[in-house]
């Protein structure tokens, strides 16, 4: 049997996030008052020691529904993740990410994926690699009967 203590479930609220050289990337949230005790209370810092608990988690916006609010991923994320695809070397006839990387770019005239979330950019990249790519999938995916 599982025996995984779950130390907060809920709703949070983001306050503030940074991203600095000397605290790295951190966050900040408010958590619900729903119960008389910091859900965090147990894990305090004891003297001369540093903090270093690591807890995993996932966190979702939520809209005024109650329901996760869907964001579209930009292209720099997409190429990213698509140049790693075994479906995507194959389309793009690339044997590696690294060469499916380097015919993105080229044929979206660019030196890096950054720069294919905006301006002409972003449209050869929806051109040439997006909406064929992504008809290529559905196509390759569709059920003959």
């Amino acid at each position: 049997m599982d025996e995984t203590q779950i130390v907060f479930h809920g709703e949070i609220m983001l306050l503030g996030w940074a991203d600095s050289s000397t605290r790295g990337r951190t966050v900040t949230f408010l958590l619900a008052e729903d119960s008389d005790s910091h859900p965090f209370k147990d894990f305090t810092i004891k003297a001369g020691k540093r903090s270093g608990q690591r807890f995993m988690c996932a966190l979702a916006e939520i809209g005024d529904d109650e329901q996760p609010v869907r964001q579209e991923q930009r292209n720099s994320q997409l190429a990213y993740l698509w140049c790693n695809d075994p479906d995507f070397l194959f389309w793009a006839k690339a044997n590696d990410a690294g060469e499916a990387r380097e015919r993105m770019l080229k044929a979206c005239g660019v030196n890096s994926r950054g720069q294919l979330d905006t301006g002409d950019a972003a449209v050869a990249f929806e051109q040439k690699i997006k909406k064929p790519y992504i008809k290529w999938r559905s196509e390759k995916n569709a059920v003959s009967l």
